[in-house]
């Protein structure tokens, strides 16, 4: 490790979670001199896909590392391993199990930025399907747009003009928004905005929450932050195909482009070092870099590896966990929230949760369901379960993944994970195909708080990006503190360029 010592490095990035991994995708043409480690020996971080084995040692490592993002992880196994039948478990690494499971809207920010920096050649994505409903031991597949409530024999009359005219005001754009009804109905919850506005009953309204991916109820989620969720979808609707408006990557969604950014990475000339973390640092966080990144002087973050190599460089940047500073360093964010995580695997392709999204469009291998929590009468806030099929390839053929989450501060909302996972196989006539599950804890910023504020002290060489959002689809703002970031790191050359994620093709594809 000697010549890693006697190089002076432009910036050294801790951890490959999905912020670091873009920020290198980011640099990765700038010339500059990128040393990217990572503490774990898989690329992902807190985004990371685990095999069964990776999984084990995740949490064996959470009992002895204290995350600032994950607690409380257990493994359950439900068949026995001494007689194994053809619906038993695979091999470990026939599993590629999602820390963070995220849909991209086709009308994100995310995916033009993942074209224009050319590793979208690199990835596969997948449709999101249909949406759906569990309530009263029976699966309701949620209408997604005007067609759709037009043509649902469900509903009646009255419930499809109330439905059509929200859907009608949702899709509008936010400065066409006309009376002065609804602009004071902003300050509403969703429900009440239903309701006195819309005329919509409550058994229409746990659907609104599932196309809202709202984590609480209707009568706790601002009609204005729900609007603004529910017109994200309802725009993405038909954008790469009819039927759908979201996507996957295949092979681990959010992992997958976290791998495929830090392969970018390494192409274009960064240093690349798994199962190195960043023990400690020797300049305060506080002492600012004095001259451009030209050569000149400037003030030098001395860090130390956790094998005893020292290596120095003018910026640091990565997640509060990745990066050993006093906490007093750290810009707080004040209203995390817990979200109650598992993953299931089951021994079942559940195909009839898949059906094409349109008379010729592609078999989804993702889909939703809100399981009986979007309406008050239920007293609880909503739990959600993600359905990935085999065709994502995350499990062998035959099986599929079940990724549960619910917001909440109850302790007990782990066992409502399992009991909302038990219903729905038990309403979809998969009943005892458990054969695994990881059950955690993942803090992240309230649905009230975005991810579009700056690094932590911006104008100092060690930038740390503020925890991410625990949401089913992925928050833009993380692209936005990517590029605060790379900004900060070119300096005066981020105006000249202007080039965050904008690159032209290479002569020759990413090696894998």
């Amino acid at each position: 490790m000697e010549s890693l010592s006697d190089e002076v490095w432009d910036v050294v990035i801790a951890g490959t979670s999905i912020p670091q991994s873009l920020l290198a995708l980011a640099l990765s043409r700038s010339g500059k001199k990128i040393l990217h480690v990572d503490r774990h020996a898989y690329y992902g971080g807190d985004d990371a896909g685990l095999s069964l084995d990776d999984a084990q040692s995740w949490v064996e490592d959470l009992r002895q590392f204290r995350s600032t993002v994950y607690k409380d992880a257990f493994i359950s196994r439900y068949t026995d391993d001494e007689s194994r039948t053809p619906s038993s478990l695979g091999p470990s690494r026939s599993y590629t199990l999602s820390l963070s499971p995220q849909i991209i809207y086709a009308k994100s920010e995310f995916l033009p930025s993942l074209v224009s920096s050319q590793i979208h050649t690199q990835l596969e994505f997948l449709a999101v399907g249909s949406f759906w409903v569990l309530d009263d031991g029976k699966l309701h597949k949620i209408p997604s747009t005007r067609e759709d409530v037009f043509n649902d024999e469900s509903l009646s009359m009255k419930d499809k003009r109330g439905l059509m005219k929200f859907l009608r005001y949702v899709i509008q754009e936010e400065e066409e928004s006309t009376t002065a009804s609804k602009e004071d109905s902003t300050s509403m919850s969703l429900k009440d905005a239903l309701t006195t506005e819309f005329k919509i009953p409550d058994s229409l309204q746990a659907p609104l929450v599932a196309l809202a991916l709202s984590p609480v109820p209707a009568d706790s989620v601002p009609f204005d932050k729900a609007l603004v969720r529910i017109r994200r979808h309802m725009k993405s609707m038909g954008h790469f195909g009819q039927g759908f408006g979201a996507v996957v990557a295949k092979y681990g969604g959010t992992a997958e482009i976290s791998q495929v950014a830090c392969r970018a990475g390494a192409v274009g000339g960064g240093v690349y070092l798994l199962g190195h973390a960043l023990q400690a640092l020797s300049a305060p966080a506080n002492t600012p870099v004095l001259a451009p990144l030209d050569g000149g002087d400037s003030t030098l973050v001395e860090c130390t590896l956790s094998d005893g190599t020292r290596i120095r460089t003018r910026y640091v940047a990565g997640n509060r966990d990745d990066i050993p500073i006093s906490k007093d360093v750290v810009e707080e964010v004040a209203s995390l929230c817990t979200t109650w995580r598992s993953i299931h695997i089951i021994a079942d392709p559940l195909k009839s949760m898949f059906p094409p999204t349109s008379e010729n469009g592609p078999i989804p291998a993702v889909t939703i369901v809100l399981v009986n929590g979007g309406t008050p009468e239920h007293g609880k806030d909503p739990v959600y379960l993600q359905i990935h099929s085999e065709d994502t390839g995350e499990c062998p053929a035959g099986q599929c993944l079940i990724y549960a989450s619910v917001v909440s501060e109850d302790a007990s909302s782990e066992d409502r994970l399992e009991d909302a996972v038990r219903l729905f196989l038990d309403t979809v006539g998969a009943k005892d195909t458990l054969l695994w599950s990881l059950s955690y804890r993942a803090l992240g910023p309230a649905i009230d708080r975005t991810f579009n504020s700056p690094p932590s002290r911006k104008h100092t060489p060690v930038i740390i990006f503020p925890p991410k959002p625990q949401d089913i689809a992925f928050d833009d703002g993380i692209l936005h503190a990517v590029n605060d970031a790379w900004q900060v790191i070119m300096g005066s050359e981020a105006a000249t360029r202007s080039t965050f994620l904008r690159f032209e093709e290479r002569d020759t594809e990413l090696e894998d």
